[in-house]
């Protein structure tokens, strides 16, 4: 093959353009800028606020000064000439008891009612064989009544005559029944491991029968004007407590905190907070320390505006 002239001037011309494409200063290609991730959650401004501990507990409402009444001796329940809720003064005939067996007859004892009052219980039926720990009757006065109930000596040391208490009754839902503590037993019970404590109500009101079974909502320990967060915004890390604040320029920080009681989801925080900082209460779990976060609800806009 014939090499001309004109061929090889266009070799030397286009090895030329290759060159100086080659000396050219290369450009560096340019990524778009990644964006930094931001979280959306949800926030509180720290608050000061009481909170009161409580026991929940059950009683039963009975007449105040109540006696049981026992017979002297033991035998048949023969004859109970009173009833339930009826009034009896002091000396009065209650029941009498027939203490024959066979082979043998005696006159029947009577039991006498040891003060005046009303009958508040009858567990027994004539008929019924007694000795002299058999409770025949109950008499106490149900103008004035009280609630009695039993709290677990774990929790005895808050006890303390005076203290309040919302009691609520079974037959009218929805309402409650302040009263407070008159008095509290000296002695722990040994077989439940229990206190006997006694309420009375602040007011008399005539919807309240002896008998009722009642449920108390028992003040007890009152923390005035104490920092508060909720209880679900609290993470634990190797037994340490943490909660997320959101600062001023939309980060969020990660903040070990010393809680004290936790009362109806909201928790005590001894040391780690000041007022008025915000906590984040909804989506902690996925943030670390100094991520940006944003309130849910809100519009974010360029600038920060």
């Amino acid at each position: 093959m014939k090499i001309t002239k004109s061929k090889v001037m266009m070799m030397v011309a286009a090895a030329g353009v290759l060159v100086v494409f080659a000396n050219l200063p290369k450009k560096k290609m340019q990524l778009p800028p990644v964006e930094e991730p931001v979280y959306t959650v949800r926030t509180q401004k720290i608050e000061r606020k009481d909170l009161q501990e409580y026991l929940r507990l059950n009683g039963t409402v009975k007449a105040e000064n109540t006696i049981s009444v026992y017979p002297d001796i033991g035998g048949k329940l023969t004859r109970v000439p009173v009833t339930l809720g009826s009034y009896v003064k002091k000396g009065q005939l209650i029941a009498e008891v027939d203490p024959s067996s066979p082979g043998t007859y005696y006159s029947a004892s009577p039991v006498y009612a040891p003060i005046a009052g009303y009958i508040t219980s009858l567990p027994l039926t004539t008929g019924t064989t007694v000795t002299t720990s058999t409770e025949i009757a109950m008499i106490g006065n149900i103008n004035n009544l009280q609630i009695e109930c039993k709290i677990p000596e774990s929790k005895i040391a808050v006890l303390k005559k005076g203290l309040t208490a919302r009691v609520a009754l079974e037959a009218y839902k929805g309402m409650d029944f302040p009263a407070h503590i008159l008095k509290i037993s000296p002695i722990v019970d040994e077989t439940s491991r229990t206190k006997q404590v006694y309420l009375i109500f602040d007011t008399n009101d005539e919807r309240i029968n002896a008998g009722m079974y009642v449920k108390i909502h028992l003040n007890t320990i009152l923390h005035k004007n104490v920092l508060t967060v909720p209880t679900d915004c609290i993470l634990t890390e190797n037994e340490k407590s943490f909660i997320y604040i959101k600062n001023d320029d939309g980060t969020a920080s990660k903040r070990q905190i010393t809680v004290g009681v936790m009362i109806d989801g909201l928790a005590e925080v001894k040391e780690g907070l000041e007022e008025g900082e915000t906590v984040v209460i909804s989506g902690m779990q996925v943030l670390s320390d100094g991520v940006k976060v944003n309130e849910l609800g809100t519009k974010r806009t360029e600038g920060g505006e």
